[in-house]
């Protein structure tokens, strides 16, 4: 994979990875890629969905799945100098940010809800997940990812006023 091109991203948008295919006939290789990604997500936060879409196959992986694991190295190859920074700084403003997608998964109509919470310019938490209910409305998955944010938030403040630096003002909330 050292010589071969950079991708775009690192999912092709609305793919759709089923148990359809031929297997690989050694699924330890897509095994130990998939750790490996996993591992790289505490600092490359852009392949988390991706990698858990793949990693919903680890006991029958198939060349299609192999191919998504290509992929996202095709990504990571071209975006080698993009990662997390984590910075001094003297602003300790708590902000945070949530946004849902309603219903887009097709095998069962959860939303997916992302979050990150930043202290500064440094990203100190973050999540991208399928919601555990189904939505009725675009509406309700979107109050329900603002509750998930307000509980990490409310976590933070605790953690933070536990470790005696207080916050100059209370935390901020965008919906992106």
């Amino acid at each position: 994979m050292e010589s071969s091109s950079s991708g775009p991203t690192p999912m092709i948008t609305g793919r759709q990875y089923t148990n359809e295919g031929e297997k690989l006939k050694d699924p330890t290789v897509f095994r130990q890629a998939i750790g490996a990604l996993q591992y790289l997500t505490n600092t490359r936060p852009g392949i988390a969905f991706s990698v858990n879409k793949l990693s919903q196959f680890m006991s029958s992986p198939t060349l299609d799945h192999w191919q998504g694991i290509k992929r996202i190295l095709r990504y990571l190859q071209g975006t080698i100098h993009h990662c997390l920074h984590i910075k001094p700084s003297t602003d300790l403003d708590l902000a945070g940010f949530s946004d849902a997608d309603w219903a887009t998964r097709v095998d069962d109509r959860k939303s997916m809800a992302g979050q990150c919470v930043f202290l500064g310019e440094t990203l100190v938490s973050w999540s991208s997940r399928k919601q555990r209910v189904v939505s009725r409305s675009s509406t309700e998955s979107e109050y329900r990812a603002l509750a998930d944010l307000a509980a990490e938030i409310a976590w933070t403040c605790s953690l933070l006023d536990e470790l005696k630096l207080p916050l100059p003002r209370k935390p901020t909330r965008v919906i992106t």
